[in-house]
């Protein structure tokens, strides 16, 4: 009989697997090495604290879905010293235009006119993965002996905690280890093993379409007129995103449930893509990637000695490019409020860090994205006319442009719940 990989997700409701061996860190341990956990691990190295940050992966994830830097992001990154190495490989996108499919260009939003409040006036598009990579050179160069990185650790879940100490089953190569560590933070994405293991449920609903995302080759300038580099694109049955990344466009549909595997399909890709313009062959398509998508969040973020961060502990829309800057955002705000508490501060800081976070989440990263999602697929043509009328007015007033702005680039949420 073959023995089970120890490293194999569990299925879900699967008992924990038993220990091979314990060991005991006094190091924070922080679960997933996406940007959220790489740049809490920095920030927290920063602050002098020891960390152990687990990957279940061989190497970091090069799967790309998160590519929007908000200015508050850039702000947090560049205290952390590496928004210089984001901007230098990121594509800066200083506008964000809303389009009709039939249309064409209805709206346009500068984040110049944030440059008072801001070092960062525009938006950074930048791979997930590669903003990842980049927090991680900066940890091996600054803070190699601060923090220890292992690749092949997946963790399982928490088995025990109490108020000393939390019991982490993790999965590697060598077998099961069960980690005992002061804190554990869990970073490790919409599934996250830990915030199940503690019983956590997240609370919202899943949207009814699936999305499909390709990275194609085309220049989309070429075809279409007057496109800026990020584009929502509202269309009763089809509504679009077309972003521009330093490497290529991404072009994101919704498809129908019940459609979605076939979807994937390259003639069928090939026919989606025909519809948004005709490039005179075919579309050179570098990849394609289907997903759920929901708007959920935590009962909590904090349990004892556990926290949540990130994807773990919140998800939603891609529409609005909020998700990972809400995540970096947690990643220092958990940072910042843990070191202090290691340096003797009461804890309740941490409880802090739940409610605003969880605030935030809801108030602004969750309404902002489900109102995009309602405006791009509004059937009935009389509202879609209205509310592309109000887009026009708003931009076109100067004080209602920057209030939008400020909110759609994250200012007021970031400064007012860190």
């Amino acid at each position: 009989m073959v023995a089970p990989d120890p490293r194999a997700r569990l299925a879900p409701g699967a008992p924990l697997p038993d220990a091979d061996r314990v060991e005991r860190t006094e190091r924070v341990v922080v679960c997933g090495a996406g940007p959220t956990g790489v740049f809490l691990a920095l920030t927290l190295a920063r602050a002098g604290v020891a960390v152990l940050l687990l990957e279940k992966g061989d190497d970091l994830s090069a799967e790309s879905r998160a590519s929007t830097f908000h200015p508050p992001t850039l702000e947090l990154l560049d205290e952390l010293g590496v928004a210089e190495d984001v901007v230098a490989r990121g594509l800066r996108a200083p506008t964000t235009q809303f389009r009709d499919r039939r249309l064409g260009p209805v709206a346009t939003f500068d984040l110049g006119v944030l440059a008072d409040l801001t070092r960062f006036p525009f938006r950074i598009q930048l791979e997930q993965d590669k903003a990842a990579r980049l927090g991680l050179a900066r940890l091996a160069a600054e803070h190699a002996e601060r923090v220890e990185v292992r690749f092949g650790w997946r963790a399982h879940g928490v088995v025990a905690h109490d108020a000393d100490v939390v019991r982490l089953v993790v999965g590697t190569d060598e077998g099961v280890v069960e980690l005992v560590a002061p804190w554990v933070v869990a970073t490790d994405g919409a599934h996250s093993a830990v915030r199940t293991s503690i019983g956590l449920d997240l609370v919202g609903e899943t949207y009814p379409e699936h999305f499909l995302v390709a990275s194609v080759a085309d220049e989309l300038t070429e075809h279409l007129d007057d496109l800026a580099l990020v584009n929502y694109v509202a269309d009763p049955d089809e509504w679009l995103v077309l972003l521009r990344t330093p490497d290529h466009w991404r072009v994101l549909f919704p498809i129908p449930g019940a459609d979605a595997e076939a979807a994937l399909a390259p003639d069928a890709l090939q026919r989606r893509l025909d519809g948004v313009v005709d490039v005179g062959r075919p579309w050179a398509v570098l990849g394609a990637s289907l997903y759920v998508v929901s708007r959920r969040v935590a009962e909590r973020m904090r349990v004892g000695r556990v926290l949540l961060a990130g994807d773990a502990a919140h998800q939603n829309s891609p529409l609005g490019g909020m998700g990972m800057n809400s995540g970096i955002q947690d990643a220092v705000s958990c940072g910042r409020r843990l070191a202090r508490v290691l340096a003797g501060e009461p804890d309740a800081l941490l409880d802090e860090y739940d409610v605003n976070r969880r605030r935030v989440a809801t108030e602004y990263v969750q309404a902002d994205a489900h109102a995009n999602w309602l405006a791009l697929r509004e059937p009935d043509p009389a509202r879609r006319r209205e509310l592309q009328e109000e887009l026009r007015a708003v931009a076109a007033d100067p004080a209602r442009h920057r209030e939008r702005v400020m909110r759609t680039a994250m200012l007021d949420a970031v400064r007012g719940s860190l």
